[in-house]
């Protein structure tokens, strides 16, 4: 049997895995750089994604959105929301922000396992 993941586990997964697109010794610069700098630890921004994206910015600038969009799909992957991100990244969330599409995703993933 196995056990279902929390929204923050799988945020806090993704966010690890996002965040090494830059390689081993990048990463660690970075987040060690916004932890430093931010006093934000990035797997632990579920509450407060707008905090990481902020950190990001300005750490890591341009490259911020590299790691968002990779982010967010590890996210809806890690949440068994896959099929619906596929038609909500061509559609509706096209516009819209980093920080809307974690809400997006952590009200989806609420409303699934209230339903099951």
């Amino acid at each position: 049997m196995s056990r279902e993941i929390s929204f923050e586990e799988a945020y806090a997964q993704a966010t690890t895995e996002a965040i090494q697109l830059l390689g081993g010794v990048v990463s660690k610069i970075v987040t060690d750089y916004i932890q430093d700098k931010y006093s934000v630890h990035i797997t632990n921004t579920a509450d407060n994604p707008a905090a990481l994206d902020e950190a990001l910015n300005h750490a890591i600038d341009g490259g911020r959105k590299i790691i968002e969009r990779r982010l967010i799909t590890l996210l809806f992957q890690k949440l068994g929301l896959q099929p619906s991100f596929q038609k909500i990244k061509n559609e509706k969330m096209q516009n819209e922000s980093f920080v809307q599409r974690i809400e997006y995703a952590r009200k989806t993933y609420t409303n699934k396992r209230e339903q099951e």
